[in-house]
């Protein structure tokens, strides 16, 4: 039954990265990551003590600590190419803050800019959330606040209003979901990303709009046949990770 179940699985999965375009490399490294999770086991050493470290928060949801195997996992690839040096990270959609708490307490980031609204996405709109999604954002990083740099406002502001020049290690994409925002986020983000940073997507099989397409995945999978041979991947699951390799075509402003 189990084996009947993870064949479902995979096909659901490859008939949405077929939906919505995905390059033959994503299709591969869903597959080899899938077989990684399953038969090596991934470490879980942060995973049990930051959900300790979580509980003295202020969370209403948890969306992000499944995922932290494979950060621990990827982001030796980054921790490899930079050294034991701490490294800067960028965040686009911080919401109350559990992934900056994840990075703050367990990387080694020298800086952490969270860029976001704090007014919720498409789906946030009319609940009762989004009223104090900030205020527990600022609770629940205090004790990293003098590391922490905050934007309020869209990533489009923030890209429009960053110096040319600035550069991150790391940068994490949770912003809009709609696949427009997350076009222009990609571009950007690998944009201001160091050779051998790191860039991670989240929400890469989120399904929430009927066009596939409009969905985060339609726009990912544009922007990794946009930057071909620019990119290596790290992992492909609920997020998808890459480091990027180089720069690529330059924009021409």
């Amino acid at each position: 039954m189990t084996h009947t179940i993870s064949t479902r699985k995979i096909i659901r999965v490859f008939q949405f990265l077929y939906g919505t375009d995905a390059p033959w490399l994503v299709f591969k490294n869903y597959f080899k990551t899938y077989l990684l999770k399953k038969y090596r086991p991934l470490s879980n050493s942060a995973l049990h003590s930051f959900r300790v470290l979580a509980k003295s928060g202020d969370f209403s949801n948890d969306w992000f600590t499944g995922n932290i195997p494979l950060w621990e996992k990827n982001i030796q690839a980054l921790i490899s190419h930079q050294g034991k040096r701490e490294f800067k990270a960028l965040e686009i959609g911080s919401w109350e803050g559990l992934s900056s708490l994840f990075m703050m307490s367990n990387l080694p980031i020298s800086s952490l800019t969270c860029v976001d609204t704090w007014e919720g996405a498409d789906e946030h709109q009319g609940t009762a959330a989004v009223l104090t999604i900030e205020n527990k954002f600022d609770h629940n990083l205090k004790n990293y606040s003098s590391k922490i740099k905050k934007f309020k406002g869209t990533s489009y502001q923030f890209f429009n209003q960053s110096a040319t020049n600035e550069k991150y290690d790391l940068i994490y994409v949770d912003g809009s979901h709609f696949s427009d925002d997350v076009m222009i986020d990609a571009i950007k983000a690998f944009e201001h990303l160091n050779i051998g940073g790191v860039l991670i997507f989240d929400d890469f099989l989120w399904i929430h709009y009927k066009n596939l397409k409009d969905n985060p995945a339609g726009a990912i999978n544009s922007f990794l046949r946009l930057k071909k041979n620019n990119y290596t991947i790290l992992s492909v699951d609920y997020q998808l990770t890459i480091q990027k390799i180089s720069e690529g075509r330059q924009p021409l402003v």
